[in-house]
């Protein structure tokens, strides 16, 4: 649909709506806007407008710039996004968008499933920026641009499927080297992931990994956080809680022997970490029916 009547917004722009069901509130990311606009100088976006107070507009906005800058005011703070960026705003907040010189976007407001936490996390992950470079080979402008064009052409795709784009986005803004690593088994982080399976139950610390894979322990860290979400400690943890359930529930182990084989040196740190993880002990998660 054309846009006639918002100031700075120029004739060739489109803005679309979606409205979503009620499963798809309930367990879906869903859009309820979108757009590709080519705006002038004229264009000023405040949050007191009338379009902000409608319901598509109180949630999460995303936008690309294809060219031009535009600046925003959101959290509180100041921050310019320019032609390959991306800006990542709650519009359930005070903000303000706007460009000096002209800009062309594409944009969607959208929200459902665990969107807040996605977007909490994100702007952590950033170290607060709310402006960012898409991870390179992400696809994250031509996912945004199918969901714009999708809805202009009225084609008939289910709303799981949007919910997809969207979760695919936030996911390579969360952990944007991983699209670009997952595929290769040579990768440090995957390196690493294998060097803890072979090695799970012997004493495992993070400057033993990273020494595996020729890498400074705090470099290590960093690189495999960004790739898989958790910090090398914490996955080690886990990697060991999941071997422990498949002990518990194979084996007629004790507890105490299923401690020591999967390296905790330790019956009673092994049950304060896998009550703290799982939210059971050991010996009540055996005695739960698979």
């Amino acid at each position: 649909m054309k846009v006639l009547h918002e100031a700075g917004v120029l004739s060739q722009s489109e803005r679309f709506f979606s409205t979503p069901s009620a499963i798809a509130r309930r367990l879906f990311f869903y859009v309820t806007r979108c757009g590709h606009y080519y705006c002038d100088e004229h264009y000023d976006f405040k949050d007191t407008c009338d379009i902000s107070q409608l319901e598509s507009h109180k949630n999460f906005f995303l936008i690309y710039l294809r060219a031009g800058f535009m600046h925003f005011i959101a959290d509180g703070d100041k921050f310019t996004a320019e032609q390959g960026q991306l800006a990542l705003i709650d519009c359930r907040r005070p903000h303000r968008y706007y460009t000096p010189q002209g800009a062309e976007t594409i944009w969607i407001h959208f929200d459902g499933a665990n969107a807040a936490d996605f977007y909490e996390q994100i702007i952590a992950f950033h170290g607060g920026r709310h402006v960012f470079y898409p991870p390179s080979d992400s696809r994250v402008e031509r996912e945004l641009a199918q969901i714009v064009s999708g809805l202009k052409g009225g084609a008939s795709i289910p709303e799981v499927a949007y919910s997809q784009r969207i979760y695919q986005i936030l996911c390579n803004l969360l952990f944007p080297q991983h699209a670009a690593d997952a595929a290769d088994a040579d990768s440090p982080t995957a390196q690493a992931m294998r060097f803890i399976g072979e090695h799970l139950f012997e004493e495992l610390s993070v400057e033993r990994v990273a020494a595996a894979v020729n890498l400074s322990p705090s470099h290590f860290s960093r690189q495999f956080r960004s790739h898989t979400g958790f910090s090398p400690h914490e996955y080690i943890v886990l990697h060991r809680i999941d071997e422990a359930k498949a002990l518990l529930h194979g084996t007629k182990l004790s507890v105490k022997e299923i401690a020591y084989r999967v390296g905790y040196h330790s019956e009673v740190n092994f049950i304060a970490s896998f009550t703290d993880k799982v939210g059971v002990s050991p010996a009540t998660f055996r005695k739960t029916p698979m």
